[in-house]
């Protein structure tokens, strides 16, 4: 026991080291490269954003740099997926939205999208406006504030602030169970949407997972794209105009 005790503290140790390693090496690679960033030597920025991206170090600051490199550069399909997966990080960002949408001006694909449900556009606007780890935390916050506030409400001996603190403790619960609600939502959204974009120049989408199936429509790169099945090398995809179909899988990247 003594020894599984001795052995797990330096795996403990270790990991800790070998993470605060990680962290520093993250740090002074970044710093590097937004200097080269701002010297426009953008080549460079790119090579030192992508020996952070390999450290499995995520962060919505890393993939804005990377996407305005390939916007930069002229390259559609990179630039659209990190900053997808820059907002995915960070959904409020205004910045990135904002590149976003200057990267899918350049798309050659005009597809018009089905109108949202309004749930889906509560979604949008509530739900998804936060990650579902900062709902967690809005949660854990507000969980805190309620057992405050049963405490002042069990200690107090004024019947009104009884009351104040009664009333608040209620409305606490249930702001910390609808938190619950939508992190719950959020991640169950997050898992089962799937999206992707399109990689290739040029990729055929086909009626049926087989090479020797009818094309049923094109897409072209920086295209988003939802998966909704997987088979064998096939992908199913569904587009914004509600349009289905396989499609092989090395033309595309999940987000």
């Amino acid at each position: 026991m003594l020894t599984f005790f001795k052995h797990t503290i330096f795996l403990t140790a270790l990991f800790f080291s070998v993470s605060l390693m990680r962290a520093q090496s993250a740090d002074s690679l970044f710093t590097a490269a937004n200097k080269l960033y701002q010297q426009e030597k953008y080549i460079e920025a790119l090579d030192q954003y992508q020996q952070i991206e390999k450290l499995e170090l995520e962060s919505a600051s890393l993939y804005f740099n990377m996407a305005n490199i390939y916007y930069r550069t002229n390259q559609v399909a990179p630039a659209v997926y990190y900053y997808e997966k820059a907002l995915k990080l960070d959904p409020n960002d205004q910045d990135i939205k904002v590149n976003l949408e200057f990267a899918n001006r350049m798309i050659l694909d005009n597809i018009e999208p089905i109108p949202n449900s309004l749930w889906e556009n509560f979604m949008e606007a509530v739900i998804l406006r936060f990650t579902y780890e900062t709902w967690s935390k809005i949660a854990v916050s507000l969980a805190f504030i309620f057992a405050l506030l049963f405490l002042m409400y069990h200690f107090s001996y004024s019947t009104a602030k009884k009351r104040i603190y009664f009333i608040t403790s209620i409305l606490a619960v249930i702001f910390v169970t609808t938190s619950l609600f939508f992190a719950y939502r959020n991640k169950h959204y997050i898992d089962n949407n799937i999206e992707a974009i399109i990689f290739s120049p040029a990729a055929q989408v086909k009626n049926a997972p087989t090479t020797s199936s009818e094309v049923y429509f094109e897409l072209h790169e920086g295209t988003k794209v939802l998966i909704l099945e997987t088979l064998d090398n096939w992908k199913k995809i569904k587009i914004a105009d509600g349009k289905m179909g396989w499609i092989i899988s090395d033309n595309l990247k999940e987000i």
